[in-house]
């Protein structure tokens, strides 16, 4: 359950990872291409996909937890 108390800080990373001064550095690129995609394409659609793939964990362990509190208590 640690990395669900962590997940605010990997959105904030993620964010940043955006924005200036990281975007410039990582993403605003265009080759080399991915798939006939340009990289600065490429490089959003993976964050995009990465916090997609967070939320459906954090969406999956919050489901089991809601799960155990209703047996608790029912």
């Amino acid at each position: 359950m640690r990395w669900v108390r962590l997940s605010p800080l990997y959105f904030v990373a993620s964010t940043a990872m955006l924005v200036w001064p990281l975007y410039p550095l990582l993403g605003d690129h265009i080759e080399p291409r991915v798939l006939g995609v340009p990289w600065s394409l490429a490089y959003v659609v993976l964050i995009i996909l990465a916090n997609t793939a967070v939320l459906v964990g954090l969406y999956l362990s919050r489901a089991v937890d809601a799960v155990e509190a209703e047996d608790e208590h029912g």
